[in-house]
């Protein structure tokens, strides 16, 4: 069996297909009056119609159409959509036809931009939804005035789950860098990441030098005891200053922190690797101090890391995490302890 997109020439057969099966399988729970009046709508002139505007799709055996069935836009969403006119003919349900059709409905560019899918579900296709992980819609298990459950399905977009897998697969890297020279365009990206990272009372209290100098890299490094990032092309100094803000509290130490992992983040996006480096450089032998008075860096600011930016030479290890259930939960905190 294949899953093919519709094509024009299909429409009477599709027509014919889903005619049946509410004749034939929807009977089962409506009254047959109502799907008679239902299957004269479904004309071939209808299913071109909705094949106009939504991604339609049938399941097709031996030159046979098999099932049907359509995504689109929710309402002309742009992080929305629905599904459609999802048949399969009686004579081939319970072999898995149906949910190929919903996989690759979820497949399709309208699911992957999609935060939340919607179904129309008839009564006889409740269970098999609900299978595939929907839900009622806002928790309303009653049917509308069309005889039909709303189901929905949340998931996470695309290009929001390469934001997540960035996230996720970050980590530090204290190996051995190439010597490839990390372009300015490149540290300019990673430090204005880390310019726009939020700021208490928006005093802006984070300072940021790159370094990509050959000569001045060497000497910052001469005072760094013991050595760390030997290798990296390039580092991106962070610096911080203490304003009062609201009440007369100094945030400078969350400022910076976030200015941190915005980088981070950036430097991993940008194919490049780091590591954060900041009780090394903060210590009571003030490495930090010895690499600002090489920058030229005023009093008024205090160096508190380092970030040293190349590509790695060997791949980074993952360290070992605990468990979510370990760390995170809904609504308070567990009875009984933490779950082991």
């Amino acid at each position: 069996m294949t899953i093919r997109r519709f094509r024009d020439s299909d429409a009477e057969t599709v027509s014919a297909l889903i005619v049946r099966t509410l004749l034939v399988s929807n009977t089962n729970d409506y009254p047959a009056e109502m799907m008679e009046a239902l299957a004269k709508t479904q004309t071939p002139e209808h299913v071109r119609q909705r094949a106009s505007w939504t991604h339609f799709y049938v399941a097709e055996e031996a030159g046979s159409i098999l099932g049907c069935g359509a995504i689109g836009p929710y309402w002309d969403r742009e992080d929305e959509s629905s599904l459609f006119t999802i048949f399969v003919s009686p004579a081939h349900q319970g072999r898995g036809i149906g949910r190929a059709i919903v996989e690759t409905l979820e497949k399709d560019e309208f699911a992957l931009r999609a935060r939340r899918i919607e179904i129309p579900a008839s009564a006889t296709g409740l269970p098999f939804y609900q299978k595939m992980g929907y839900v009622f819609k806002n928790g309303c298990d009653s049917m509308d005035e069309e005889h039909l459950y709303r189901l929905e399905k949340y998931r996470i977009p695309e290009n929001q789950q390469q934001l997540l897998g960035l996230l996720l697969n970050r980590h530090s890297y204290r190996g051995a860098y190439r010597p490839d020279q990390v372009p300015r365009v490149h540290l300019t990206a990673i430090m204005e990441a880390g310019l726009s990272a939020p700021s208490g009372c928006n005093k802006q209290t984070v300072s940021l030098i790159a370094v990509d100098d050959p000569a001045l890299l060497r000497a910052i490094k001469a005072v760094i005891d013991p050595p760390v990032a030997e290798t990296a092309p390039a580092m991106i100094c962070v610096l911080s200053q203490r304003i009062p803000a609201c009440h007369d509290r100094c945030f400078a130490t969350q400022d910076y922190a976030a200015a941190i992992e915005n980088m981070l983040l950036a430097i991993t996006a940008l194919g490049y690797q780091s590591c954060w480096y900041e009780g090394h450089i903060t210590d009571t032998d003030r490495i930090g101090d010895r690499i600002a008075c090489l920058l030229g860096v005023p009093d008024t600011y205090s160096l508190v890391c380092i970030l040293p930016v190349g590509i790695a030479a060997s791949d980074p290890s993952a360290p070992k995490k605990k468990a979510f259930s370990e760390r995170a939960w809904f609504n308070g905190f567990p009875k009984g302890g933490i779950p082991r």
